[in-house]
């Protein structure tokens, strides 16, 4: 009987234990429509806290714990595998930094909520890693019942960043597993933060760029006569090369750096947080572009009953640092979220 008894009161714990809990469901497929072949998932949970969030639920805003049904690393691999035949020799390996939830009430009819999302992923074969994709991001969603829609839309990010790792070509640079798990630490390392000042030259893409290796040649910048730079041109061996400059991603003249934007050239700065510009989000997309809509995959239409957040404030036309990302060339919009209030 007192066995009997022991056994009652543990399922009736477990019972209300689960009704406080929220759990992630990691449904449908994830389709690899990229080039590359995975043996396996490796998932590393490098999360400094580990709690997702705790949320009010429903109408009489219950509050409930957001998690994993086991856990991250086997949540997210028993997913990958349903959808994923292994082939090829390598592994794909995700390191999740960060995916916490909150919400801010703002009334019965809208609330106001986030999900702070970090990922990396890397090809890995045998004890080699190669960088392939990342996002570090704030999701602001607006709705009524906001924790609901959020849990509900978690995978449809997942699945999504799968999508954009499928398709990324690995950076030709082996890493340790010391660099995959400290992100940070292996971009500090870049010449772009061990050189004082930028140097001179014509730069292609984001990669050149923060590995400070310019177009070979000295080039100089030709300008319009009030003063608008088109192209860049070096002379050698009695011959001119030329390269207009809507093709490069940042020139450098004079130590100062100028990138390539929807506005036309932006003066580059860096400090102890990385590189960006002082400039206005809007002023970097084309007006049918918005930015909190196409921040990391392009999600209008893509997210299931979710309404992103679009707030009344001006933030959008205030000048601020906007990073740009090391290993991928992308802005970051973080600290531009952050900075919205919701009225």
């Amino acid at each position: 009987m007192k066995r009997l008894l022991q056994m009652m009161m543990l399922f009736l714990l477990i019972n209300l234990f689960a009704q406080n809990k929220e759990f992630i469901k990691l449904k449908g497929d994830i389709p690899n429509n990229g080039e590359e072949d995975y043996n396996s998932l490796i998932v590393i949970d490098k999360r400094i806290n580990k709690s997702i969030g705790f949320l009010p639920f429903g109408d009489n805003r219950e509050m409930k714990e957001v998690s994993f049904p086991t856990s991250a690393e086997e949540d997210l691999v028993t997913w990958y595998r349903k959808s994923n035949l292994k082939g090829g020799k390598q592994d794909l390996v995700l390191v999740l930094n960060n995916l916490e939830l909150s919400v801010k009430e703002a009334g019965e009819r809208r609330n106001i909520g986030r999900i702070n999302f970090s990922v990396q992923s890397f090809l890995k074969e045998g004890n080699n890693y190669k960088f392939l994709y990342k996002k570090d991001t704030v999701f602001m969603y607006s709705h009524s019942d906001v924790s609901d829609v959020m849990v509900k839309n978690i995978h449809h990010l997942f699945s999504l960043y799968f999508d954009r790792t499928y398709k990324a070509k690995p950076v030709n640079y082996n890493l340790s597993i010391d660099e995959v798990s400290d992100y940070k630490a292996y971009v500090s390392n870049f010449p772009i933060f061990k050189n004082e000042v930028f140097k001179d030259g014509i730069y292609l893409d984001y990669n050149t760029f923060f590995r400070q290796t310019p177009e070979e040649g000295n080039y100089f910048i030709e300008r319009f006569e009030e003063g608008k730079p088109y192209r860049a041109v070096k002379n050698e061996n009695g011959k001119k090369k030329k390269i207009p400059l809507h093709k490069a991603y940042i020139f450098v003249e004079n130590g100062k750096a100028y990138k390539n934007t929807f506005s036309g050239f932006q003066e580059v700065f860096k400090n102890e947080k990385g590189v960006f510009l002082l400039a206005r989000p809007n002023s970097l997309f084309p007006p049918q572009y918005n930015p909190k809509l196409g921040l990391i995959f392009g999600l209008a239409g893509s997210i299931a009953d979710a309404i992103l957040y679009s707030p009344k404030s001006e933030s959008a036309k205030t000048i601020q640092e906007i990073y740009i990302d090391p290993m991928t060339g992308q802005y970051d919009f973080v600290d531009i979220l952050n900075t919205e209030k919701s009225e």
